[in-house]
């Protein structure tokens, strides 16, 4: 594994001992029950975190197509340097394009129309819509592909595109750690998708240690991100409908994101 893998996955380590305390203490201790919603605020620890790391990405691959681009094919150059923009104004627009810096006013189309009034696009579209269309996008392209593909390997391996989504399976686990901070039993389409989307993807990657070789580290990895669900599943009571702890969630899907174009370029180097 590489030195700068290494280090992130160090960590990551550490970010999911912050969610998971901060999860657990606001839980079950009374002085702590508005923890959760502090770190979860904006401009709070969990998205300072995401904007750095959507920053981070965006840096790495310009930094990454500068040294490499002649070993780089055209799809792929086109392909991060496409993805690399869409992290940048992912991070832009966290930030409000600087207004959680610089303390602007929102204009008053912004006021009307942005559902926290602040100078962004994502804010416009109602949230559990939004939330829905990412984490679909996420569940498929990070999660249920990849696993699919090392499941099926010997069938899926002569479609050349397939091979972009073999992905390390600890940054698979990183997804569906993210995935852990829902609501889990409550009336809601949105919620009962999201809680199937899980427990189908823990399932999936069960049979894939079964059937395959791995390491101990990685089963490891796969137990506590079942321990995380249980812990999450008996303390969904201090989670909000309307939040659905997007924050968390966002942290660790950007994080496991960054992951993705440090090992694609690093195969796409050589």
């Amino acid at each position: 594994m590489l030195t700068i893998q290494k280090i992130i996955f160090t960590l990551t380590s550490l970010l999911y001992l912050v969610a998971l305390v901060t999860v657990i203490a606001t839980a079950n201790l009374l002085e702590y029950a508005n923890f959760l919603e502090t770190m979860t605020q904006e401009n709070g620890f969990f998205e300072t975190i995401s904007v750095l790391l959507l920053l981070t990405i965006s840096t790495y691959v310009v930094v990454s197509v500068v040294k490499y681009k002649a070993k780089f094919n055209r799809f792929f150059l086109f392909a991060i340097v496409g993805f690399s923009l869409l992290t940048f104004l992912a991070g832009m627009e966290e930030m409000s394009w600087g207004q959680h810096l610089f303390h602007f006013e929102s204009s008053e189309y912004f006021l009307e129309h942005n559902l926290q009034n602040e100078t962004n696009l994502h804010n416009l579209i109602p949230a559990n819509l939004f939330s829905s269309i990412i984490y679909s996008t996420v569940y498929t392209i990070l999660v249920f592909i990849p696993l699919l593909y090392k499941i099926f390997y010997k069938q899926l391996q002569k479609f050349k595109l397939l091979h972009y989504f073999d992905i390390n399976p600890h940054t698979i686990l990183v997804v569906l750690f993210a995935s852990v901070f829902q609501i889990y039993f409550y009336d809601d389409v949105g919620v009962i998708i999201d809680m199937a989307s899980h427990l189908t993807a823990l399932l999936l990657f069960a049979y894939f240690l079964l059937t395959h070789p791995h390491t101990k580290s990685l089963k490891w990895h796969f137990i506590v991100v079942v321990l995380a669900t249980v812990i999450s599943m008996l303390s969904q009571e201090v989670y909000s409908f309307f939040n659905m702890q997007y924050e968390i969630r966002e942290m660790f899907v950007v994080l496991a994101t960054l992951l993705v174009f440090i090992e694609l370029v690093e195969k796409n180097k050589i």
